[in-house]
């Protein structure tokens, strides 16, 4: 009956309906263009300090890009319109990573992860800005099912095409070959992305744009005061910059126990990212009703809590039989992790400045991801990769607690 409800939704709300479809070509892109990216890494020489490099970059160049970049989109003609544009920039840039293995092999691993850093330019402001479109497109009543929706169908997807992925590279043991499978997978993702931002247009706001361009804005000074005299959001902006700096440390962590410590090749990481993707698929639908009879509180508080135990299920993990299968608890607690960071940041946010609103969590926590790896790694060169685990552990707990302190002040008011 459920997915009977589901599919309903589905069919007969034509946002929902381009919504998914838009969200599967998404993650079929990300998998073929970044879902490898590390191992690709990997292949042309890359050490524990082009790993850090390769989670930290990304969020130093969100940093000076995210506002400025949505406030282009605010104050153009149509937001779709330039949203749309900087979507096509970012499924070109890709096309770079696969020009790098015919640079000399001394400069492969820096160049890589430069460009890889660079490519968060254009998707930090589309990323960021489809996600205040959506505020757009839906109405809150509407927001949970669309995520779900999105959400599930996304991860199908995620499976399906990491195995075709995985099964392939795992054809040939040869580096070379390996590297060009990699090369045509990311000329594939330029193509789907075309189809991908096809569906993106087609989602029409609740107020459509009118021909004579958006209405007069805000000015800088005046957003950002008003974003931030909105206690509610406030509250929610702490709670989440604390928990993003310990959810954010542990992703070099986890591809340098994997890769360097486990010795994970494409086919066992493809195993690993399956096995978590499907209990997200199964999950979103748990989330979506927990969410919809206790709200977002609780459901962000619950979510992170679990993502807090990751890196102690990882560091537990001796071999990588063991890290299979922890991978359904860490898959069902990102599952929740993404629905409620999202449906909260709207929640929280004031309708009149949502697009500010937005824009600066994308930026503060583009801060912390450009400082959370490069902790991790320091760590992990004074002690142990087990102790900056369990380091990484404490911090999301911590995260999980401001957020717990936020719901039952909630809950105290009411």
């Amino acid at each position: 009956m459920k997915k009977k409800l589901e599919f309903m939704l589905f069919q007969n709300n034509q946002n929902i309906k381009y919504y998914a479809l838009n969200g599967i070509l998404f993650t079929m892109v990300t998998v073929l263009s970044k879902g490898y990216a590390i191992k690709f890494l990997d292949r042309l020489g890359g050490q524990e300090i082009h790993y850090s490099l390769f989670n930290a970059l990304p969020g130093f160049v969100a940093i000076f890009t995210t506002i400025p970049g949505i406030l282009l989109i605010q104050r153009g003609r149509s937001k779709r319109k330039t949203l749309g544009i900087f979507f096509y920039i970012s499924r070109i840039m890709p096309l770079f990573l696969a020009a790098v293995p015919f640079l000399p092999k001394n400069v492969q691993p820096l160049v890589f992860v430069l460009l890889y850093g660079l490519m968060n330019f254009p998707e930090s402001i589309s990323a960021t800005s489809l996600q205040d479109y959506t505020g757009d497109v839906f109405s809150p009543s509407e927001r949970a099912d669309a995520l779900s929706v999105r959400n599930q169908l996304s991860q199908v997807s995620q499976i399906t095409v990491s195995i075709l992925v995985g099964f392939v590279l795992s054809l040939s043991s040869v580096n070379q070959t390996v590297i060009l499978m990699y090369q045509v997978f990311i000329v594939m993702s330029f193509l789907i992305g075309l189809k991908e931002i096809h569906y993106m247009y087609k989602m029409e706001p609740k107020e459509p744009e009118t021909k004579s361009g958006p209405i007069k804005h805000s000015s800088l000074k005046e957003s950002i005061q008003g974003v931030f005299s909105h206690k509610e959001y406030v509250r929610f902006l702490l709670c989440s910059l604390v928990f993003h700096f310990g959810w954010q440390m542990g992703w070099p962590l986890f591809n340098v126990y994997q890769i360097k410590n486990l010795e994970a090749t494409e086919l066992w990481l493809t195993i690993i990212n399956v096995l978590s993707s499907l209990f997200m698929v199964i999950s979103f639908s748990l989330w979506n009703r927990l969410i919809k009879k206790y709200d977002y509180k609780l459901a962000i508080t619950l979510a992170t809590f679990g993502m807090g135990l990751t890196p102690i299920l990882y560091a537990l993990s001796k071999n990588l039989f063991v890290l299979t299968l922890m991978q359904p608890i860490t898959g069902f607690f990102t599952a929740g992790t993404t629905v409620a960071i999202l449906g909260s940041l709207l929640q929280s946010s004031s309708d009149k400045f949502r697009t500010m609103s937005v824009a600066i969590h994308a930026t503060l926590t583009s801060i912390t991801l450009a400082v959370a790896p490069l902790l991790g790694a320091y760590i992990v060169t004074r002690t142990s990769i087990i102790t900056a685990l369990i380091i990484t552990s404490l911090l999301r707990l911590l995260g999980s607690s401001v957020f717990f302190l936020r719901y039952r002040k909630d809950q105290k008011k009411s």
